[in-house]
């Protein structure tokens, strides 16, 4: 999972940094990497498996990628898929798991307005950069697309996630919804998978406020106090939503 270091990075200060590239730069193997690992890791799919489920799309793909610079390495990865004639993979996959069809799943979440729509096709980090000690890297995909999908003009998000994920972005505000109102099911390897939609118009908002109530909510008071992890974990979760949304002490690790 070497990279050849991007120009934007010289003189780069800290040790993570965020970019995005496109199918055909040399760090988008890096991404791909990542992808597999954590793939074959969590979901026993294997590199003909992942190679059968996403090249198809790898022209639409883009790439965002923490880099740690002080390991030579990427951390983490989220791949983005463009609308493109190979269409959108969860839009292409859901309706196997979730009835309805493609038109079905555009016209009920109002995709038809002819707004720019992009599908979160994955979302992976290596399990040494997970945890509550470590959430810079998580935090820093979250906010890059952040970036990405406001500079871009992007209003319909689409997303196949499994439940660690969806929990994650739950907790820290994210409104994504169930497509067509669907339950979990099983996908590649995922035991319990959500095919979710998402109107990024609301996700500042959404995530803003969920912030302010995990900081009521963590403010000490004797009950907060005989809870001690569950008010540290509140503020954590109040700082990384806050930070997506503002890039406070964030956006200089990243390069658009």
């Amino acid at each position: 999972m070497r990279y050849a270091t991007p120009r934007p990075l010289a003189g780069h200060p800290g040790r993570f940094a965020a970019l995005l590239t496109g199918p055909d730069d040399p760090l988008a193997d890096a991404a791909r990497a990542v992808e597999q690992t954590v793939f074959e890791t969590e979901f026993g799919l294997d590199s003909d498996t992942m190679k059968a489920e996403y090249s198809g799309y790898d022209a639409a793909s883009r790439f965002i990628v923490v880099l740690d610079q002080a390991r030579h390495r990427a951390a983490g990865v989220i791949r983005l898929i463009d609308e493109s004639p190979a269409g959108l993979k969860t839009l292409n996959d859901a309706p196997a798991h979730i009835g309805g069809t493609v038109d079905d799943i555009r016209e009920h979440h109002r995709m038809t307005d002819g707004r720019r729509a992009v599908d979160v096709a994955t979302l992976a980090v290596l399990p040494e950069y997970r945890g509550t000690r470590s959430v810079l890297v998580s935090t820093l995909l979250y906010r890059t697309l952040y970036r990405v999908f406001h500079r871009d003009g992007i209003t319909h998000v689409v997303a196949m996630i499994d439940e660690p994920a969806y929990r994650n972005l739950r907790r820290i505000g994210t409104p994504f919804v169930p497509m067509l109102g669907s339950s979990p099911f099983c996908y590649l390897g995922s035991a319990e998978n959500r095919a979710l939609y998402g109107d990024f118009r609301e996700f500042g908002p959404a995530i803003a406020r969920n912030a302010a109530t995990l900081r009521a909510q963590a403010r000490l008071s004797p009950a907060n106090l005989r809870h001690p992890r569950r008010l540290l974990f509140r503020r954590m979760a109040a700082r990384i939503a806050t930070t997506i949304v503002t890039g406070s002490g964030l956006d200089h690790r990243i390069h658009l």
